[in-house]
């Protein structure tokens, strides 16, 4: 929204604390109407505080209570919000519930506690599946009731959001569903009316219970532990004993409940764990406001590890451009320093670093120790992952109260970090762990039917008989009080049970590892888990898929391992020849897509094609234009028309099924459809058969489809295949043509004709003819091959395996990457190679800002290996170092830099009116983001938007990204016009400006002293009516459908407030001859607050130019086109209206009839328009 910044007007979508609060227009009162729209603190107009500033401010703990605060929202139409029990702030003071007293008890909604506690015990609108989720693609869209998808509960069927008590009425919901029937509408969680939602459903009744025990267990004065989750397992049995083990409390809380004791963050061995109480780093925080220390306090909360997040400090600092952010400095880097509160014997820390923007080894380059007595102890550089957390063994035997973290990433993202002290901590001394006592049937030999309580979570039973069925409970004691009892496990003494090493198939065991951990390869249940394999007893797992190695039970499942698989009886035909809609010779030609597959994995959602795949697989791309020399041929974008791939086969055989190798199914984050293709056959004859559309996955890759179904002619012989796309971003790595490996499904005489240039159509034509003469086979010469080793069975057949020099890599005729380490084998048949390949060198490409920053590079003799490439640093930045130069090495990487450019400012220029406060701004050689200070001299002030904050004299500027100096400006100061009672009574030789005198216009015109604007921005007096005044204005007409309240009275000074007689509306100021009914879109009126009788007994401002407009509906920036609030006056809806103004790129309008634009983009400042 930066076009709607210094312009004067309050945007609500700019109203914030990023944003500079629209740089000051919603605290001005010019601008705006302050007391709706004022939050700056810094702004002595402010009206309203921040609902983190109430909570700070009030300190009022969340973990013993849950706290409902009331308070006034600027949010008119905003009767509550909710802290989420997942939020790290749950158990803190910012967490809670917050309600509006304007309506809290009023008729309509005093059922809206009950729904903002719902959402603190972790319950969704029961409309999320489908009201709330980002696209028809996402994986929370709920079609069916489901505990996976929308709001999680299986007992509130899917439904749109709706007001009414009833099912609502069939509508489009833009992915398709129509009808929605069986919906929650009397559900606590719908945004019913109250007299008519009564209920929660079972679900959301256990999903509360749960978050009561995960989360809010203080809450409950009761001393009662929380339930044992599931039944007891076996972990060893003798003839004559049975040891059996269960799991804590699904609390979590192993200690007995004394109030406010550390013992909640202390293990059953005393071990007490800590994460990070306060963060700070000495780097700039980057403007948006986001990314600061504080996200890297408390408990871990990133939802999706190696994706950027907002909820973990990074050093991203992006100054001007978003697409460059600041390096971290040398020699130490980014530096992020984190505290505990309490000092420990460590014995590890765990560091969540959430996201990594490069794949160089040692992200961190030194972690320090900081002890308590003040010294520091240094690990060095280390590596660590995105997508598990890091932990590090300190074997320091003095107290450690925090760290420092340095990186050179100036993208990574750390989430937190947990100190764990060595056991038996004297944090922990005073903590009671709870005990626990084994429940049986039958009972013990004394009779009684439970042991006695125990601390630790295991039981040796040894009244046991062989043969003999045993049940056996788990019950959690704290002090006298019991829990309830966990499931049962029932258990014939001498059986085998799952953990005990051996797999067992009358207990249906898949596998059995010996223990009873999850994630290991065979779970807790004796089950494989997902991608392993496990052999032996005790059964030892692998993941298998991917590893490299092809195992027989994976021939027929691993592209990845095996590569493609064919089945007995039949051959696979691959393309020899391929033509395509969008191909071109140099970046993107279509004979990537014959021979065998070279890309062995798909992606979706491939936002960019990586060079090595778009040399592996045809991607289809716009023709570049020095290849768009034929007047015949059109070059379009790639954009919505249709992308097809034609393929040839080198004989025509009988097609049993066609292979489709996808290098990408062509998915995109903003379709709502899957991409589909539809196939065609060709015989010699050009008779063409249809074999329908299918969709492209991953997940069914290769793609699979019968060719013998509806086959009425079983002599077809196919010698080509049309595949026609629905999305333009799919990648084909290879096709297949499958025949039955029988005399006659090919045929022998028949061959592929050379390419013959046509025209239009026909050069896309595949020509086949009889097959050239048969002659004898010789070696290939090719150069660079490490290795040619061929063997032959006659003159007319030869088979020879080739692998490259270091350096080089196998590419095929067709321009076809094959890789460098594997070895390829061509075949030679009657003279006829079956393809040719050469050994080309490994290509590094053009070096890029990823190698130096701020540097451009010159590659006189090619991007090749052992090639070099020099780089020169792009003004105003500066080279540190000597050697310029990149070498290109043998695995397609660039060598490493051993100089970098270093961006500077010189010194700043002068500002007029201002003095100099730092002198050592008058040097050079300043680094990016260093500040020089000045003061404005008397009678001057900092240029700023915002009229109404106090006047600062102190300027700061930065250097910027560019090598440049930010501008800034000291300006004359102007004073705060008179009061409206006084419109049209004074004359003021300079407006407001310094030293301008005012004087008011009296009767009789005595002697009237002048009343000065001064250097402090304030009048020399105050402006007071003129004593002879008297009389009243008239009474406000009531026109254009406004009335007034005058309490007041009609006197000088009094003040009316004008509402609508229709609501919902907003009295504004129109400009003459424009109506409520003709006002443009485009018109940003102001709203009226109040009216006041001048001196002049005329009421300001004139009631004849306010008029009615529809007020705006609440739901701005929600995801929906509101078309009611699609015009400046709403901010265009919040930029829901606009796909360039959406993250999600895709405008969904919100049940509304769109006859006129109003669903169509109008805010003339979007990209669109």
């Amino acid at each position: 929204f930066s076009w709607k910044r210094r312009d004067g007007v309050c945007h609500m979508e700019c109203n914030n604390m990023l944003d500079d609060f629209d740089d000051g227009d919603c605290c001005d009162p010019h601008a705006a109407d302050v007391g709706r729209t004022c939050f700056d603190p810094d702004s002595p107009q402010r009206v309203y505080m921040s609902v983190k500033e109430l909570k700070e401010a009030l300190q009022l703990n969340s973990t013993h209570f849950l706290n409902v605060y009331f308070a006034s929202s600027v949010r008119e139409e905003l009767a509550g919000a909710a802290t989420w029990p997942w939020d790290k702030e749950a158990l803190s003071h910012l967490g809670g519930v917050v309600l509006n007293p304007a309506y809290y008890g009023m008729h309509g909604h005093t059922n809206t506690m009950i729904h903002e506690v719902g959402h603190v015990l972790g319950l969704y609108h029961v409309f999320k599946g489908v009201s709330e989720r980002e696209s028809c693609d996402d994986p929370c869209r709920e079609t069916t009731p489901s505990m996976e998808t929308g709001d999680l509960c299986a007992d509130t069927a899917p439904t749109p959001k709706s007001k009414l008590c009833r099912d609502p009425d069939p509508t489009n919901d833009t992915c398709g569903q129509m009808h929605f029937t069986g919906t929650p509408f009397n559900n606590y969680m719908s945004y019913t009316d109250d007299d008519c939602t009564n209920t929660f459903t079972p679900n959301q009744v256990a999903r509360m219970h749960c978050y009561l025990d995960l989360v809010y267990q203080r809450w409950s004065q009761s001393k009662k532990p929380a339930p044992i989750p599931i039944p007891p397992m076996v972990t060893g049995q003798t003839q004559d004993s049975l040891s059996i083990y269960w799991l804590p409390p699904i609390s979590g809380v192993i200690h007995e409940r004394e109030l406010d004791t550390l013992c909640d963050d202390c293990a059953e061995d005393g071990t007490f764990r800590q994460y990070v109480h306060e963060a700070s780093s000495p780097r700039v925080c980057d403007s948006s406001g986001y990314w600061t220390p504080e996200e890297a306090e408390g408990p871990p909360d990133v939802d999706q590890p190696c994706e950027p997040s907002l909820q973990a400090w990074s050093p991203e600092l992006h100054l001007y451009h978003m697409n460059m952010t600041v390096p971290c400095p040398q020699p130490d880097g980014c530096i992020l320093e984190l505290r505990f509160l309490h000092p420990v014997y460590p014995d590890s820390l765990t560091l969540w670093t959430t996201y990594l923007s490069t794949d160089s080894p040692k992200a961190l380059s030194d972690i320090e120790i900081l002890t308590e007595q003040g010294e520091s102890i240094h690990l060095g550089p280390l590596d660590t992952f995105c997508d598990v957390p890091f932990t590090v063994k300190l074997n320091i035997h003095k107290k450690v109260s925090g760290v420092k973290i340095y990186t050179f990433d100036e993208r990574m993202e750390i989430d937190t970090a947990l100190l764990t002290s060595m056991p038996h901590s004297s944090l922990c001394s005073s903590c009671k762990l709870i005990q626990y006592r084994v429940l049986r049937e039958p009972p013990f030999a004394d009779g009684s039917p439970a042991t006695a309580a125990q601390a630790h979570r295991e039981f040796v039973d040894t009244e046991v008989m062989p043969g003999q069925v045993y049940r056996y409970q788990v019950q959690a004691v704290s002090g006298t009080t019991l829990g309830e009892a966990s499931p049962p496990l029932v258990h014939v003494h001498g059986a085998p049970y799952c953990g005990d090493g051996k797999v067992t198939a009358s207990l249906e065991e898949e596998c059995d590892d010996g223990d009873l951990l999850d994630g290991d390869g065979c779970s807790r249940k004796c089950k494989k888990e997902k991608g392993f394999n496990c052999i032996g007893e005790p059964s030892l797992c692998y993941v298998h898929d991917g590893d490299g190695v092809c195992e027989p039970f994976e021939k027929t499942s691993s592209v990845l391992d095996c590569g493609p698989y064919t089945p007995n009886g039949y051959v696979d035909l691959w393309a020899a020849k391929a033509y395509a809609s969008h191909q071109d010779e140099k970046s993107c030609p279509a004979s990537l897509a014959t021979g065998e597959p070279v890309a062995k994995a798909c992606k979706s959602y491939l936002h960019a094609v990586p060079k090595d795949l778009s040399q592996a697989a045809w991607f289809p791309c716009s023709r570049s234009q020095d290849n768009a020399q034929d007047p015949n041929e059109e070059r379009m974008p790639l954009g919505g028309e249709k992308v097809w791939l034609k393929v040839c086969f080198e004989r025509p055989a009988v097609p049993t099924s066609i292979l489709v190798f996808l290098a990408s199914d062509g998915t995109a984050p903003s379709d709502q459809h899957k991409p589909r293709v539809t196939v065609q056959l060709s015989n010699v004859e050009g008779l063409n058969r249809s074999l329908g559309t299918h969709e492209l996955s991953c997940q069914h890759n290769p793609l699979i489809i019968d060719a013998t179904r509806g086959q009425q002619d079983p002599s077809y012989r196919a010698g080509s295949v049309l595949l026609n796309f629905s999305s333009p971003l799919v990648g084909i790595a290879a096709v297949a043509l499958r025949t039955p490996a029988l005399p006659g499904s090919a045929d022998p005489t028949t061959c592929l004709l050379p390419h013959r240039e046509g025209h239009g159509h026909q050069r896309y034509s595949c020509a086949h003819g009889a097959c050239a003469g048969l002659g004898s086979c010789t070696k290939p010469p090719i150069a660079h091959t490490a290795s040619m080793n061929c063997t032959s069975d006659g003159p007319r057949h030869m088979e020879c395996s080739i692998t490259c020099e270091k350096g080089f890599v196998l590419r095929s005729s067709s321009g076809k990457s094959l890789g460098s380490t594997q070895d390829v084998v061509l075949t030679c048949s009657s003279g006829h190679w079956d393809r040719s390949v050469t050994c080309d060198p490994v290509d590094c490409g053009v070096p890029d800002q990823s190698h130096v920053y701020y540097a451009k590079f010159s590659c006189p003799k090619g991007t090749t290996y052992l090639k070099r490439c020099s780089f020169s640093c792009v003004h105003p930045a500066k080279l540190q170092g000597m050697n310029q130069w990149l070498t290109c090495l043998e695995d397609g990487l660039w060598s490493l830099p051993e100089a970098y450019c270093k961006l500077e400012c010189d010194a700043p220029p002068a500002v007029p009116n201002a003095k100099l406060l730092v002198p050592r701004c008058l040097q050079g050689n300043h680094d990016v983001g260093s500040v020089c200070r000045y003061k404005c001299k008397p009678g001057y002030h900092v240029a700023e938007n915002a009229t109404s904050k106090p006047k600062k004299k102190f300027l700061k500027i930065q250097c910027l990204e560019s090598g440049q100096w930010e501008e800034g400006h000291c300006v004359p100061v102007v004073c705060e016009p008179p009061p409206p009672v006084f419109e049209g009574m004074y004359n003021c030789t300079q407006g407001f400006e310094l030293d301008s005198q005012c004087v008011l216009n009296c009767e009789p015109p005595g002697v009237r002293v002048p009343i000065v604007c001064t250097k402090e921005g304030s009048w020399t007096e105050e402006f007071t009516l003129c004593e002879s005044l008297q009389g009243t204005c008239p009474p406000p007409p009531e026109l254009n459908l406004v009335e007034y309240k005058c309490e007041q009275g009609h006197g000088i000074g009094a003040v009316c407030t004008p509402s609508c007689i229709i609501p919902p509306s907003d009295p504004v100021i129109l400009p003459e001859n424009v109506t409520a009914e003709t006002m443009d879109h485009r018109l940003q009126p102001t709203r009226v607050q109040h009216i006041v009788c001048t001196g002049r007994l005329r009421w300001y401002p004139d009631p004849s130019g306010i008029h009615c407009i529809q007020s705006c509906e609440p739901f701005q920036a929600d995801g929906w086109c509101d078309t009611i609030n699609n015009r400046a006056y709403c901010q265009y809806d919040g930029g829901d209206c606009c796909s360039s103004t959406l993250s999600s790129r895709k405008v969904i309008p919100f049940a509304a009839d769109c006859d006129q634009d109003e669903c169509t983009c109008r805010d003339p400042a979007a990209e669109e328009n």
